[in-house]
């Protein structure tokens, strides 16, 4: 409940872009274009309905296809235009984007398993590790909830972006955050008020 004379809090609704073609769902495709399944489009599609009611007054996206064919989806009963923003991108993956995990396991093995270990910290040869990613996603959603502040923004991105934005409001550990399980294409919402701390209201809904 907003106190009286309080402002309402911004409210940012996280989506995650839907499924993959197969052909990448056995790889880290991290900031490749990489095209949604037919299943993906109608995950969606589903979802942009489900959605339909909700009065976002911004729809803003990674610049990356998976996630604009959502938001689009979103925006044109709404007449809204979409923000396309390169700074919401999934982290990149470097060396390791884009090659099967079988050969990641057989011919890149001392990195994978260094990765493996630990998959915050260790950054692989050409990548972001989380820390990287957090200094870039942090400030752009400081920057996001300040221009619409008061209102409803819906974010469509990816799983890295969207739990470092749920983990931060949550004041997990950086080392919790895959504790956070990100579905394809579901939906976390996080109010930000205009003073105090964000409130997480939904996770993987």
């Amino acid at each position: 409940m907003v106190a009286p004379n309080c402002p309402p809090p911004t409210v940012l609704t996280l989506i995650r872009h839907g499924e993959p073609e197969s052909r990448y769902q056995d790889c880290y495709y991290g900031q490749m274009d990489v095209p949604l399944s037919e299943r993906g489009r109608e995950q969606s599609r589903t979802l942009a309905a489900r959605l339909r009611e909700v009065p976002f007054d911004a729809i803003v996206s990674s610049d990356l296809e998976r996630a604009a064919y959502l938001a689009e989806l979103l925006a044109q009963p709404r007449e809204l235009a979409v923000r396309r923003l390169e700074v919401f991108r999934e982290r990149h993956m470097g060396r390791l984007q884009g090659i099967p995990v079988a050969v990641l396991q057989r011919d890149h093995a001392e990195v994978y398993n260094r990765w493996m270990a630990d998959r915050i910290a260790y950054r692989c040869p050409e990548a972001e590790n989380f820390f990287d990613l957090r200094q870039r996603i942090l400030p752009a959603i400081e920057q996001l909830v300040g221009a619409f502040a008061g209102r409803q923004v819906a974010l469509v991105c990816h799983a890295g972006p969207i739990r470092i934005a749920v983990g931060q409001a949550l004041g997990l550990p950086m080392e919790n955050i895959f504790r956070i399980g990100i579905n394809h294409c579901s939906i976390h919402v996080i109010e930000y008020p205009a003073a105090g701390t964000p409130r997480v209201t939904l996770m993987n809904g």
